[in-house]
Protein backbone atom coordinates (compact mmCIF):
# COMPACT_ATOMS: atom_id res chain seq x y z
CA UNK A 1 0.00 0.00 0.00
CA UNK A 2 2.87 2.38 0.88
CA UNK A 3 4.66 1.47 -2.36
CA UNK A 4 1.57 2.40 -4.38
CA UNK A 5 1.34 5.76 -2.58
CA UNK A 6 4.98 6.58 -3.36
CA UNK A 7 4.56 5.76 -7.03
CA UNK A 8 1.43 7.87 -7.24
CA UNK A 9 3.12 10.77 -5.47
CA UNK A 10 6.10 10.52 -7.80
CA UNK A 11 3.83 10.59 -10.84
CA UNK A 12 1.99 13.60 -9.45
CA UNK A 13 5.24 15.44 -8.78
CA UNK A 14 6.47 14.72 -12.31
CA UNK A 15 3.21 16.04 -13.74
CA UNK A 16 3.38 19.22 -11.65
CA UNK A 17 7.03 19.86 -12.46
CA UNK A 18 6.71 19.20 -16.21
CA UNK A 19 6.26 22.35 -18.36
CA UNK A 20 2.76 22.71 -19.88
CA UNK A 21 2.39 21.66 -23.53
CA UNK A 22 0.94 24.31 -25.88
CA UNK A 23 0.44 24.22 -29.67
CA UNK A 24 2.79 26.51 -31.60
CA UNK A 25 1.21 29.79 -32.73
CA UNK A 26 0.81 30.70 -36.38
CA UNK A 27 3.42 33.15 -37.66
CA UNK A 28 1.31 35.91 -39.23
CA UNK A 29 4.14 36.92 -41.57
CA UNK A 30 4.10 33.42 -43.03
CA UNK A 31 0.34 33.70 -43.50
CA UNK A 32 0.67 37.06 -45.25
CA UNK A 33 3.37 35.69 -47.55
CA UNK A 34 1.07 32.81 -48.50
CA UNK A 35 -1.70 35.27 -49.36
CA UNK A 36 0.74 37.43 -51.36
CA UNK A 37 1.97 34.39 -53.32
CA UNK A 38 -1.62 33.41 -54.10
CA UNK A 39 -2.44 36.92 -55.31
CA UNK A 40 0.70 37.02 -57.46
CA UNK A 41 -0.35 33.80 -59.16
CA UNK A 42 -3.94 34.87 -59.72
CA UNK A 43 -3.00 38.27 -61.13
CA UNK A 44 -0.04 37.12 -63.25
CA UNK A 45 -2.08 36.96 -66.46
CA UNK A 46 -4.43 39.86 -65.78
CA UNK A 47 -5.10 42.35 -68.56
CA UNK A 48 -3.16 45.38 -67.34
CA UNK A 49 -0.85 46.36 -64.50
CA UNK A 50 -2.07 44.99 -61.19
CA UNK A 51 -1.22 45.89 -57.61
CA UNK A 52 -2.69 44.93 -54.27
CA UNK A 53 -2.73 45.66 -50.57
CA UNK A 54 -3.30 42.97 -47.95
CA UNK A 55 -5.33 44.18 -45.00
CA UNK A 56 -4.06 43.99 -41.45
CA UNK A 57 -4.73 40.67 -39.76
CA UNK A 58 -6.22 41.13 -36.30
CA UNK A 59 -3.32 40.56 -33.88
CA UNK A 60 -5.78 39.40 -31.25
CA UNK A 61 -6.34 36.21 -33.23
CA UNK A 62 -4.62 33.23 -31.67
CA UNK A 63 -4.20 30.67 -34.42
CA UNK A 64 -2.42 27.36 -34.18
CA UNK A 65 0.50 26.92 -36.56
CA UNK A 66 -0.49 25.68 -40.01
CA UNK A 67 1.56 23.74 -42.56
CA UNK A 68 -0.63 24.39 -45.63
CA UNK A 69 -3.33 26.90 -46.55
CA UNK A 70 -6.32 26.85 -48.86
CA UNK A 71 -7.01 30.36 -50.20
CA UNK A 72 -10.11 31.22 -52.20
CA UNK A 73 -12.41 34.04 -53.19
CA UNK A 74 -15.88 33.74 -51.67
CA UNK A 75 -18.53 32.47 -54.08
CA UNK A 76 -19.44 35.23 -56.53
CA UNK A 77 -16.49 37.40 -55.50
CA UNK A 78 -14.29 39.30 -57.96
CA UNK A 79 -10.57 39.79 -57.52
CA UNK A 80 -10.69 43.55 -58.00
CA UNK A 81 -11.35 46.51 -55.74
CA UNK A 82 -12.08 45.89 -52.06
CA UNK A 83 -12.75 42.21 -51.48
CA UNK A 84 -12.14 39.36 -49.06
CA UNK A 85 -10.13 36.17 -49.28
CA UNK A 86 -11.11 33.08 -47.31
CA UNK A 87 -8.05 31.36 -45.84
CA UNK A 88 -8.37 27.90 -44.27
CA UNK A 89 -5.74 25.76 -42.64
CA UNK A 90 -5.76 22.33 -44.27
CA UNK A 91 -2.74 20.78 -42.57
CA UNK A 92 -1.68 21.08 -38.95
CA UNK A 93 -4.67 22.91 -37.49
CA UNK A 94 -8.36 23.54 -38.05
CA UNK A 95 -9.26 27.20 -38.52
CA UNK A 96 -10.46 29.62 -41.17
CA UNK A 97 -10.36 33.41 -41.38
CA UNK A 98 -11.29 36.16 -43.83
CA UNK A 99 -8.52 38.53 -44.91
CA UNK A 100 -9.38 41.85 -46.60
CA UNK A 101 -7.48 42.78 -49.76
CA UNK A 102 -7.63 45.70 -52.17
CA UNK A 103 -6.74 45.03 -55.80
CA UNK A 104 -6.14 47.75 -58.39
CA UNK A 105 -5.84 47.03 -62.11
CA UNK A 106 -4.56 49.70 -64.48
CA UNK A 107 -5.70 48.80 -67.99
CA UNK A 108 -7.02 50.12 -71.29
CA UNK A 109 -10.76 50.53 -71.68
CA UNK A 110 -12.92 52.27 -74.29
CA UNK A 111 -15.19 55.30 -74.23
CA UNK A 112 -17.28 57.11 -76.83
CA UNK A 113 -15.11 59.27 -79.11
CA UNK A 114 -18.08 61.56 -79.80
CA UNK A 115 -21.76 61.77 -78.84
CA UNK A 116 -23.41 58.55 -80.02
CA UNK A 117 -27.14 58.19 -80.56
CA UNK A 118 -29.34 55.25 -79.63
CA UNK A 119 -29.62 52.71 -82.43
CA UNK A 120 -26.20 53.53 -83.87
CA UNK A 121 -24.06 50.65 -85.04
CA UNK A 122 -20.63 51.10 -83.50
CA UNK A 123 -17.70 51.64 -85.87
CA UNK A 124 -13.99 51.63 -84.93
CA UNK A 125 -13.85 55.43 -85.16
CA UNK A 126 -16.59 55.74 -82.53
CA UNK A 127 -14.24 54.44 -79.83
CA UNK A 128 -11.25 55.97 -78.10
CA UNK A 129 -8.92 54.24 -75.64
CA UNK A 130 -8.45 55.40 -72.06
CA UNK A 131 -6.19 54.22 -69.26
CA UNK A 132 -7.56 53.82 -65.76
CA UNK A 133 -8.12 51.69 -62.69
CA UNK A 134 -10.73 49.06 -63.51
CA UNK A 135 -11.55 48.65 -59.83
CA UNK A 136 -13.47 51.95 -59.90
CA UNK A 137 -15.30 51.15 -63.16
CA UNK A 138 -18.27 48.85 -63.89
CA UNK A 139 -17.29 45.22 -64.34
CA UNK A 140 -18.81 45.17 -67.84
CA UNK A 141 -16.67 48.02 -69.24
CA UNK A 142 -15.48 47.42 -72.82
CA UNK A 143 -11.82 46.28 -72.82
CA UNK A 144 -11.52 45.28 -76.48
CA UNK A 145 -12.95 47.12 -79.53
CA UNK A 146 -14.14 43.75 -80.86
CA UNK A 147 -16.64 43.67 -77.99
CA UNK A 148 -18.37 46.76 -79.40
CA UNK A 149 -17.70 47.17 -83.14
CA UNK A 150 -20.67 46.01 -85.21
CA UNK A 151 -23.04 46.09 -82.26
CA UNK A 152 -25.89 48.57 -81.78
CA UNK A 153 -26.36 51.04 -78.94
CA UNK A 154 -29.47 50.64 -76.80
CA UNK A 155 -29.28 54.25 -75.60
CA UNK A 156 -27.39 57.45 -76.35
CA UNK A 157 -23.89 57.95 -74.95
CA UNK A 158 -22.20 61.30 -74.36
CA UNK A 159 -18.72 62.01 -75.67
CA UNK A 160 -16.23 60.36 -73.31
CA UNK A 161 -18.92 58.14 -71.81
CA UNK A 162 -17.77 54.72 -70.66
CA UNK A 163 -19.13 51.94 -72.87
CA UNK A 164 -20.46 48.84 -71.12
CA UNK A 165 -21.53 45.49 -72.53
CA UNK A 166 -25.17 45.87 -71.43
CA UNK A 167 -25.44 49.11 -73.44
CA UNK A 168 -24.94 47.17 -76.69
CA UNK A 169 -26.84 44.55 -78.59
CA UNK A 170 -25.89 42.46 -81.57
CA UNK A 171 -26.65 44.08 -84.92
CA UNK A 172 -29.89 42.97 -86.58
CA UNK A 173 -29.16 40.68 -89.53
CA UNK A 174 -32.77 39.72 -90.33
CA UNK A 175 -35.74 42.09 -90.39
CA UNK A 176 -39.36 41.15 -89.76
CA UNK A 177 -41.17 40.23 -93.03
CA UNK A 178 -37.84 39.89 -94.85
CA UNK A 179 -37.57 37.13 -97.43
CA UNK A 180 -34.88 34.76 -96.16
CA UNK A 181 -33.07 31.66 -97.28
CA UNK A 182 -33.83 28.69 -95.03
CA UNK A 183 -30.93 26.25 -94.94
CA UNK A 184 -31.44 22.80 -93.39
CA UNK A 185 -28.24 20.92 -92.53
CA UNK A 186 -27.96 17.35 -91.27
CA UNK A 187 -24.46 15.94 -91.62
CA UNK A 188 -23.58 15.96 -95.32
CA UNK A 189 -27.18 16.65 -96.34
CA UNK A 190 -28.08 20.26 -97.13
CA UNK A 191 -31.51 21.40 -98.31
CA UNK A 192 -32.49 25.02 -98.93
CA UNK A 193 -35.86 26.74 -99.13
CA UNK A 194 -37.23 30.27 -98.90
CA UNK A 195 -39.55 31.85 -96.41
CA UNK A 196 -40.62 35.02 -94.63
CA UNK A 197 -39.14 36.02 -91.28
CA UNK A 198 -41.83 36.55 -88.65
CA UNK A 199 -39.57 38.69 -86.46
CA UNK A 200 -36.31 40.61 -86.51
CA UNK A 201 -33.23 38.85 -85.17
CA UNK A 202 -29.57 39.46 -84.46
CA UNK A 203 -26.76 37.11 -85.46
CA UNK A 204 -27.12 33.85 -83.53
CA UNK A 205 -30.65 34.49 -82.27
CA UNK A 206 -33.57 32.13 -82.82
CA UNK A 207 -35.97 33.34 -85.52
CA UNK A 208 -39.31 31.96 -86.71
CA UNK A 209 -39.92 31.66 -90.45
CA UNK A 210 -43.03 30.90 -92.50
CA UNK A 211 -42.14 28.70 -95.47
CA UNK A 212 -44.10 28.09 -98.70
CA UNK A 213 -46.75 25.70 -97.34
CA UNK A 214 -47.53 28.07 -94.42
CA UNK A 215 -45.55 25.84 -92.11
CA UNK A 216 -43.74 27.68 -89.30
CA UNK A 217 -40.14 26.63 -88.67
CA UNK A 218 -37.46 28.14 -86.50
CA UNK A 219 -33.72 28.34 -86.83
CA UNK A 220 -30.66 30.43 -86.08
CA UNK A 221 -30.25 33.81 -87.76
CA UNK A 222 -27.07 34.11 -89.80
CA UNK A 223 -25.66 36.86 -91.97
CA UNK A 224 -26.73 37.43 -95.60
CA UNK A 225 -30.40 36.79 -94.82
CA UNK A 226 -29.94 33.11 -94.00
CA UNK A 227 -31.69 31.05 -91.33
CA UNK A 228 -29.93 27.82 -90.44
CA UNK A 229 -31.83 24.79 -89.16
CA UNK A 230 -30.08 21.76 -87.70
CA UNK A 231 -31.52 18.64 -86.04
Amino acid sequence: MRSHFCLSAAALCALLLSPPSFAAAQDMKVLQRAVADWLDGQLANSQGLSSYQIGQIDNRLKLDACNAFDIQLPSGGRLIGNTMLRVRCIDGAAWGINIPVKVALQATYYVAARPLSAGKEIQPGDLVAQQGDLSVLPGSVILDPAQAVGRTLNSAVASGGVLRAEMLRAATVIQQNQRVKVLFRDGDIEVSNEGTALQSAAEGQIVRVRVGNNQIVQGIARGNGTVEITP
